[in-house]
């Protein structure tokens, strides 16, 4: 975005009667200063919107900028409403995400405007031109997502240090953040979350969450000591523990129902790790556990790694017993985990709190966690690089460096000044064609992907927009399907302009115009009419505001002029199935 606005001002965009509009509801943080240079040490927390418009209006004073700090979305449709998006002339994206491309991409589509789409990962950057009618649209192609690590790997079978990265980042979140909040709604009103309690999760869900609101109520007032105990139990808990109970329901020789071994393959058999005050890495999650405890309860912290070491190794731990526990080996599995004597031992404890809360002297409330990754004096990263570092040794995985750790658990995507130079200079050569160019043809424009590691440069047309045709057999329907009009694209839709009608005024205009009968209409998520639901017959003197008011819950805003609506139909004369495009229902 930086190097988009530095390239904008340099060329004169929006310099002689136009104007740029840019947005971003984000900060800026201290890792954001080695990518581009718009931003300063002196802009840190500020808005990335206004402080890089202010460097923008700085290189070029002529240059007409409208700074927001609102993020591109459905939910604020109300501020980026039909004029806006009317009076644009061309729209460049510097997004992070796919879901936002997605959205800014369907609003171009839908008010026909052209679309510069780009992104960068390390050397690797990527150009796409998107042309009203003549390309592509960003949702017509694009990448599989990314796949999610399953949850039972995370859990109990990790294979990787991403995997462990994830699990101490949760850890991190359960212990710090979660457990800090539910503390503080036992404080608000004991009485009433205890009595609710019985009725959210699992019973040993449940007892985690007794047991960490117990022990800060408990060492609120306490000396240092009492942090540097809760650190030590948290080690014994995950590293020790855990891992001897999942050896005791799996056994080193478990053998599944079909006859293999149980741990084989991606299940690498753990190993418990008895705590060391002496071992770096143990001392490395004692110090980070204790002071962020600490930091919970509104403590002072200590920072002497030797007085720690000390307090440490005088903490008695209980040892292990083993339970019976029902452990889930797949994601499949719907049944709960845990062990069932952790319920009685939750309805124990919620008697023996409530007998407590009338001898609780009221306290300042606990202090949740911020999870900030650019300050490394914070112990937050420290805590997570411990934890993951500790659970690879459990599972004999490779252990990462700090940076690792850093990048992974911080989502930072690699960026390289380079990179994001070269890619803005594409697009912004394309951008000169989208202004320029009175009568455009695609053959005028390129795409573009490149890998300055390589070094790759691969510049190609783009693509003509996907074409939606007839088929003799669709796997979906399990039949014919006719496409009305034969090879319709996304950049197509079919204008309603009745006004504010009835939903049965809409059926027959579809008829008419299309000789189709609308078996399912619906807008977005929500089902406004299904022509198999008698109920629905109802709905047909209805005006189609109505009914998507009442089924949405909302209030069409004052701005909204129309609604999309999609339509699932069937041909009049031979009742085949039949996809017609987008409808523009204009109801003002």
């Amino acid at each position: 975005g930086c190097e988009y606005l530095k390239s904008l001002a340099l060329m004169g965009v929006g310099c002689g009667g136009g104007k740029v509009t840019v947005t971003d509801m984000d900060r800026i943080e201290i890792s954001n200063l080695n990518r581009q240079f718009l931003f300063r040490q002196s802009d840190v927390g500020h808005s990335k919107s206004l402080a890089a418009s202010r460097a923008a209006k700085a290189m070029n004073k002529d240059l007409t900028i409208e700074s927001m700090e609102v993020r591109v979305g459905p939910d604020t449709e109300d501020v980026f409403d039909d004029p806006f998006w009317d009076s644009l002339h061309c729209i460049v994206n510097a997004l992070d995400n796919i879901q936002a491309r997605l959205y800014v991409d369907s609003r171009c589509v839908w008010f026909g405007k052209p679309l510069l789409e780009s992104g960068t990962l390390g050397t690797k950057a990527n150009m796409q031109v998107v042309l009203p009618k003549l390309t592509q649209s960003y949702g017509d192609s694009q990448d599989p997502p990314e796949e999610s690590i399953p949850l039972c790997t995370v859990k109990h079978f990790p294979n990787a240090i991403e995997h462990t990265i994830e699990w101490s980042r949760e850890a991190f979140e359960q212990m710090f953040v979660e457990a800090p909040r539910e503390g503080n709604s036992f404080l608000g009103d004991p009485a009433t979350y205890l009595q609710k309690l019985p009725s959210t999760g699992s019973g040993t869900a449940q007892l985690q969450r007794l047991k960490s609101i117990k022990h800060m109520m408990e060492k609120r007032s306490g000396p240092f000591q009492s942090c540097v105990d809760y650190a030590v139990l948290e080690f014994q808990e995950k590293f020790h523990d855990s891992i001897a109970q999942l050896l005791y329901t799996f056994p080193l020789d478990h053998v599944t129902s079909e006859g293999t071994k149980f741990w084989s393959g991606p299940k690498r058999p753990p190993a418990p790790i008895k705590f060391d005050a002496s071992d770096k890495l143990h001392m490395d999650f004692i110090m980070a556990a204790a002071n962020l405890y600490a930091a919970t309860l509104g403590m002072p912290q200590n920072r002497d790694h030797a007085q720690l070491a000390s307090m440490a190794a005088a903490v008695q731990v209980q040892e292990f017993k083993p339970k019976e526990m029902k452990i889930k080996v797949d994601d499949k599995d719907t049944t709960g985990e845990g062990c069932m004597d952790d319920d009685e031992i939750v309805r124990h404890m919620t008697s023996e709190m409530s007998e407590k809360v009338k001898s609780l002297k009221s306290k300042a409330d606990l202090q949740p966690a911020e999870f900030e990754k650019d300050d490394d004096s914070n112990f937050h990263i420290q805590f997570i690089a411990a934890a993951a570092n500790l659970r690879a040794r459990n599972y004999k995985i490779p252990e990462a460096d700090f940076h690792k750790v850093k990048m992974t658990a911080g989502k930072i995507i690699p960026a390289i000044a380079t990179t994001t130079a070269m890619i803005t200079g594409l697009v912004s050569a394309e951008l000169l064609k989208v202004v320029k160019l009175e009568s455009r043809k695609v053959e005028d424009f390129k795409d573009a992907f490149v890998s300055l590691a390589l070094p790759l440069w691969v510049l190609s047309e783009p693509l003509p927009p996907v074409k939606t045709v007839s088929k003799e057999h669709d796997p979906i329907v399990m039949g014919p399907v006719k496409a009305r009009p034969e090879g319709f694209t996304s950049w197509d839709k079919i204008e309603c302009n009745l006004g504010d009608a009835t939903l049965q005024e809409f059926l027959d205009f579809l008829t008419e115009e299309m000789s189709v009968e609308v078996m399912i209409m619906s807008s977005g998520n929500a089902c406004l009419y299904n022509a198999y639901v008698p109920a629905h017959k109802k709905r047909l003197k209805e005006k189609i505001t109505s009914i998507w008011e009442t089924i949405t819950k909302q209030q069409l805003s004052p701005k909204k002029s129309y609604l999309t609506l999609e339509v699932s139909a069937s041909d009049l004369d031979d009742g085949q199935d039949v996809v017609i495009p987008t409808v523009k229902f204009q109801f003002r």
